[in-house]
């Protein structure tokens, strides 16, 4: 096994699959031409292919494999086979896709950590782009399965199992929303029973021991954009800066343990604001018309709807609070400048959801409202098909095109949502499941200290955000007040909630022992690749077989 391991991830990583481009499909080929030369498969060539992600500006798709049993019991076992760039890598990054002495003796030349010193001296660490994040993992179960198909085409296989690689992880998951899809077809078609799913994301150590993960972090970007009253600078008081307003909301949300979530002593991070800027293109002495910025929130239980409300009361505060202090600066100031003749400044609080403002402008004119939208969308999808833009600007660019066509002339806040969304999952609490995810844990956890004499910690949600997210829905969601809310929802973003709640599989991240992941020190432990997470991962998928 371990030959044929280091054969497939040599190959595997030389195709230089990076995200969000073109170069993933031929990664998704490669899977694909993997099993069909399989005697199992060229008797059952219906059982495995490429899906086709609709409306894709790459044309990519996700390689999938069958393998039917005795039983319908069906383990799922699905990575990603994206990666991040390499410019990180310097010098060696001709090197960056090459398992082995070339670009190990490369890397010995630079200035390598302490930690990653010792490892390269140690000889027990495999180098090189997705070794680790997470093409080691794939690879594995690749290999798994052709064991597997084996015993399938024999009739000996106990249950099934179904392979999926997914692109796109690193960046919009357009794979795994894609995919959701693709395993409620095939539950449907051959009347499978889902019972575990198996992401071999790489276990990152936690002192000397190992973790898995058997839930993974919701994640949401509220976008707001604020319009305030333009006016020449040297008339300032006739207007309202947008980033009085703006700035005022950043300081209330940005870290902000209001929006912290806990669990079980997890507890997720609070919000952290990546964008915040003025709208103007050009220099002129006049205050900025619009301001927008984009944030991420990260949840265990807290909802979308949750968390706009948060944001709706937030913003009112903040808009208020604006307001006041301009007015209190105002009194002051008149009484140094024998021009200024106005009572008081006062505007009055206008805040409403993308979702909001979008119902207005249709009970006004739909079919005016519904041909401009059209159009405005599709100017907006020509230049993410293009990649001159990204989806978190596109909800920008799109939300202030719709104010443009609103034409509101007070100051007001607009909140809304860019892609990507992950829904918080925990496998214990997908309704009519059980503890599967505490289960699949303590199994795994007795066979790793009883074969390995290594401890593996439970994690109840992986902080670092997965496709997990994609796998059930373990809480009430509104669907369409979040794609109501969604600028860019459509043909360029979207997800499958019915076919996420027809699967609803519970799920583990479980893989091989890595290290510095998305750097240039990027490593995957040679014995945990080769030997454990085979051996565990083999026994938890007959596990489930088993019961």
């Amino acid at each position: 096994m371990e030959e044929r391991i280091m054969q497939i991830l040599k190959e595997f990583i030389a195709i230089d699959s990076i995200s969000d481009s073109p170069k993933e499909e031929p990664a998704a080929r490669y899977i694909y031409n993997f099993f069909k030369d399989m005697p199992y498969f060229k008797e059952h060539p219906d059982h495995t292919g490429l899906f086709e992600i609709p409306h894709d500006p790459h044309g990519r798709s996700v390689p999938y494999a069958l393998l039917e049993g005795n039983s319908t019991d069906t383990v799922v076992i699905s990575g990603h086979f994206d990666v991040v760039n390499t410019s990180d890598y310097g010098e060696a990054e001709p090197l960056a896709f090459t398992v082995g002495e070339e670009l190990e003796s490369a890397l010995r030349k630079m200035e390598l950590p302490a930690a990653a010193r010792a490892d390269m001296e140690s000889g027990e660490w495999i180098w090189g782009r997705g070794v680790a994040d997470m093409k080691g993992g794939l690879v594995v179960n690749m290999v798994l399965m052709e064991e597997y198909a084996d015993l399938a085409q024999k009739g000996q296989l106990p249950g099934s199992l179904l392979f999926m690689g997914v692109p796109d992880e690193e960046s919009y998951s357009a794979g795994m929303r894609a995919g959701v899809s693709l395993l409620s077809t095939m539950k449907d078609t051959y009347g499978l029973n889902y019972k575990l799913l198996i992401d071999p994301e790489p276990c990152h150590p936690t002192g000397e021991d190992t973790s898995m993960c058997i839930g993974s972090v919701g994640k949401t970007m509220p976008v707001v954009m604020v319009q305030g009253v333009t006016a020449h600078v040297g008339y300032c008081y006739d207007g309202i800066s947008p980033l009085d307003i703006l700035t005022g909301i950043y300081k209330k949300t940005n870290g902000s343990l209001e929006f912290v979530d806990s669990y079980d002593g997890e507890g997720t991070m609070p919000p952290t604001w990546t964008n915040l800027r003025d709208r103007k293109q050009r220099y002129d002495v006049s205050i900025p018309h619009r301001a927008a910025g984009y944030c991420t929130v990260l949840s265990f239980t807290t909802t979308p709807d949750q968390i706009v409300e948060k944001f709706r009361r937030i913003a009112t505060e903040e808009f208020r609070t604006a307001v006041r202090e301009l007015n209190d600066r105002y009194q002051v100031f008149k009484k140094l400048n024998k021009f200024e003749n106005k009572e008081e400044i006062h505007y009055d609080p206008l805040v409403l959801t993308f979702g909001e403002l979008t119902e207005r402008l249709r009970e006004k004119d739909q079919d005016g409202f519904e041909a401009f939208y059209a159009r405005a969308y599709e100017e907006v999808a020509a230049g993410i098909k293009a990649g001159t833009t990204n989806y978190p600007d596109a909800t920008i660019a799109m939300m202030e095109q719709v104010l443009n066509y609103a034409d509101i002339k007070q100051p007001l806040v607009l909140i809304g949502f860019a892609p990507p969304y992950y829904p918080a999952i925990h496998s214990d609490q997908i309704p009519g499941k059980g503890p599967v995810g505490t289960e699949t844990y303590e199994l795994a956890a007795r066979l790793m200290k009883e074969q390995y004499g290594v401890t593996l910690q439970r994690q109840h949600y992986a902080l670092g955000i997965s496709d997990l997210s994609y796998c059930a829905m373990d809480h009430p969601f509104d669907s369409r007040a979040f794609s109501a809310n969604t600028p860019m929802w459509g043909d360029l973003y979207c997800m499958d909630f019915d076919a996420i709640q027809n699967n609803n599989i519970p799920s583990v991240l479980f893989g091989p022992l890595g290290k510095d992941y998305h750097k240039w020190t990027e490593r995957v432990n040679r014995k945990s690749l080769v030997e454990i997470a085979p051996t565990i991962t083999k026994q938890l998928i007959e596990s489930q077989w088993n019961k």
